[in-house]
Formats: C-alpha cells, sequence, structure tokens
C-alpha cells in the first residue's frame, strides 16, 4: 500500500469525527495497519486503476459499472488520456487511489465496530468477486456515505480536477457532471472492496 495516500486518506477519514473522537481513528488505524494484509486489496485498487486509465479499448463502459452512464475514464477522455506523458498519469492515478482509499478507510475506521480479518486471501478471487460485487451494489442505499465520501475526498478532489485543467483536458458543464460521477464511482468502488474483502454480503 501506498504509504502517502494511506496518510493522505487517515488525515482524510479524521475530518470526519470530533476533536475528542480522532482518537478512535488513531487506535482503529494503528490495528488494522499492524493485522491486515494490504496487499491484497493493493492488488484490487491497482488492477481497477489501471483499467480505468484504459483508453484503447472500444467503449466507454468500465468494470463495475451496469451501464455505460459512468463511462470508464480513459474511455471518456481517450484522446486526452492517449497524450499524457508517463509522470501525469502516475500524478492522476495516485489521485484515484487516495479517493478510492477514502471510501476503503470510511467503511473501515466508521462502519466497522470490530475489525475482523478478511475473508479472502486470494487477491484474484477478491478481485473478481470485488467486480461482481459493486455490480449488484445498491448506490442509493448509502446516501450518508456517500455525503461522508464527498467530504473526506474534497481535497483530493480539488487537487485532481486543477490537474486535469493543466493537462488541458475539457472542462464544460457536459464534462464536469461526467467527471462527478466518476469520482463518485471511486469512492464507493473503495466502500465495497471492504465490505467484500470482509465478506458482508449484498
Amino acid at each position: 500500500m501506498d504509504p502517502l495516500k494511506m496518510n493522505h486518506s487517515v488525515t482524510n477519514i479524521k475530518h470526519l469525527f470530533s476533536t475528542q473522537d480522532v482518537e478512535i481513528v488513531d487506535v482503529k488505524m494503528d490495528n488494522l495497519l499492524n493485522n491486515h494484509n494490504f496487499s491484497i486489496p493493493e492488488y484490487c485498487i491497482e488492477k481497477f486503476i489501471k483499467t480505468e486509465m484504459d483508453h484503447q479499448s472500444p467503449g466507454l463502459r468500465g468494470v463495475g459499472r451496469v451501464t455505460d452512464e459512468t463511462p470508464r475514464f480513459g474511455g471518456y477522455y481517450r484522446s486526452n488520456v492517449n497524450n499524457l506523458y508517463k509522470d501525469e498519469i502516475v500524478e492522476l492515478e495516485m489521485l484515484f487511489r487516495e479517493i478510492i482509499y477514502n471510501g476503503y478507510f470510511i467503511h473501515a475506521i466508521l462502519y466497522e465496530e470490530v475489525l475482523k480479518p478478511a475473508k479472502f486471501e486470494d487477491k484474484y478471487k477478491l478481485y473478481q468477486m470485488w467486480i461482481m460485487y459493486i455490480l449488484g451494489f445498491d448506490n442509493n442505499s448509502i446516501f450518508q456515505i456517500m455525503e461522508k465520501l464527498g467530504k473526506a475526498s474534497q481535497t483530493a478532489i480539488v487537487t485532481l480536477k486543477e490537474k486535469l485543467g493543466e493537462f488541458g483536458f475539457p472542462m464544460t458543464d457536459t464534462e464536469a457532471d461526467v467527471l462527478d460521477r466518476i469520482i463518485r464511482f471511486y469512492g464507493i468502488a473503495g466502500y465495497t472492496l471492504r465490505r467484500r474483502e470482509m465478506g458482508i454480503k449484498l
């Protein structure tokens, strides 16, 4: 797991707590970091992000989507992604990762009273199960969680939009609306990854 993104995500989650409750985050994060194998969810997140940046495959649909209403980032911004330098792609991927981990940690820290061992130890199986899980997940059932995801990811989202502006991505009202849907999906993806990893059913 990328330590930089982990630290950012932990800081982001702390902002959702009152001052007196921040120590809860510290205790739970310490427990999680010392007892959890992050190489398994990290594999899933890395594979997911590489798929999102795919600008060569036809179509707009991304993994975990029933339709292309929330398109794959690389498919929607095909020509722009094609013109990016490698270090620019890495910058965007790091911000995607931060938003995804925000969703992951929101579930672990805010919604799990007790941090239990993960149910999946096979990263390949977890990835497949996770993608199917996202497809069937009812996003409308987590309105409050979406609000928390938005607050936790605010800095990363602002930075991401600034970077896209610097890199020449179009930012009309239509593009901004689509980008917001894509970003919300990343938060949900992280949230559902943690749920699936813990064996929580739909």
